[in-house]
């Protein structure tokens, strides 16, 4: 029961997961089918699980992740037919990588911290980043890391160690004012 309790968790991870990455992302094009859609999620899911994951079970370096963030994107690539722009968007490959860490760490089950989060349009207003970027389509490598080093400095002001831990701060703030399930 455990073994079907865990796919049952990790399906709704990469639900999660995929819907945020994609939804707002544009991906597909016209000669997206069903069965291209599913090959495309499982080839991204099984290559993030068997060779990305176990990387974060010890301290990785901002290169390390950036070069994880690009393996994604690279990948993506495989299935230039049915995407627009024939891959993933920098900005989309960080963030699905950066959600499924997060999930997988909030949930215990990768060791280290991860080093970044997902960056969008929330998160770089929460930040008050100023001229924000467009994550979907604009953001690049460059882009993205000033808005992480932007996160970085500004850890003390918020009490926090580190960045992660930042983010669900200032995820969890903006959540709540806008939770309707919020309990009394």
């Amino acid at each position: 029961m455990i073994m079907e309790k865990t796919e049952f968790i990790q399906k709704e991870i990469w639900m999660l997961t995929y819907n945020a990455s994609f939804q707002r992302a544009n991906i597909y094009n016209g000669n997206a089918g069903e069965k291209e859609k599913k090959n495309l999620r499982t080839k991204l899911r099984l290559e993030i699980e068997n060779e990305i994951l176990s990387d974060y079970n010890n301290e990785v370096s901002d290169e390390k992740h950036l070069e994880n963030i690009k393996k994604i994107k690279r990948s993506s690539g495989d299935f230039s037919e049915i995407l627009n722009n024939g891959s993933f968007s920098f900005g989309v490959a960080q963030k699905m990588l950066n959600l499924y860490l997060k999930y997988q760490w909030c949930l215990g089950r990768i060791k280290s911290i991860p080093p970044h989060f997902p960056v969008d349009r929330q998160i770089q207003e929460a930040l008050k980043i100023p001229n924000i970027i467009s994550w979907t389509t604009e953001m690049n490598e460059n882009d993205y890391m000033n808005v992480i080093n932007i996160a970085r400095t500004r850890l003390k002001e918020y009490d926090k160690k580190n960045i992660a831990e930042l983010e669900l701060y200032l995820f969890e703030r903006k959540s709540n004012s806008k939770n309707i399930f919020q309990l009394n």
